[in-house]
């Protein structure tokens, strides 16, 4: 129960960065230092940033490479079933263990 707790929460509220750097020939139309930040459900083609495009003072909106939101997506609907079903298991286990003992379907089931 604790492990998808923290499987889903882990995942569920990551949040990440990453920063690049353009170097041009003409030092003045560098930019070293540019962040962008992205976040789950990690739709990274939708992450959006300015760069310099060496040609002027000229800037080139670009974006990342990748759709990884139905893994993440998955993994975290993985983890909030496991929880769900950890949680009924032992209310299941706790309040009702005298009519678990009596009829064996439950544990059957």
């Amino acid at each position: 129960q604790l492990f998808a707790i923290f499987a889903f929460a882990t995942c569920g509220g990551y949040s990440g960065g990453l920063r690049l750097s353009v170097d041009c020939a003409n030092k003045s139309e560098s930019d070293l230092n540019i962040d962008i930040a992205f976040a789950y459900p990690f739709r990274l083609h939708e992450v959006n940033f300015d760069a310099p495009t060496c040609e002027g003072k000229r800037r080139e909106t670009l974006s990342l490479i990748g759709d990884f939101s139905s893994s993440a997506e998955f993994f975290v609907t993985i983890a909030v079933f496991a929880f769900l079903y950890s949680l009924a298991a032992t209310v299941v286990y706790i309040f009702f263990q005298n009519k678990y003992r009596e009829n064996n379907r439950g544990p059957l089931i």
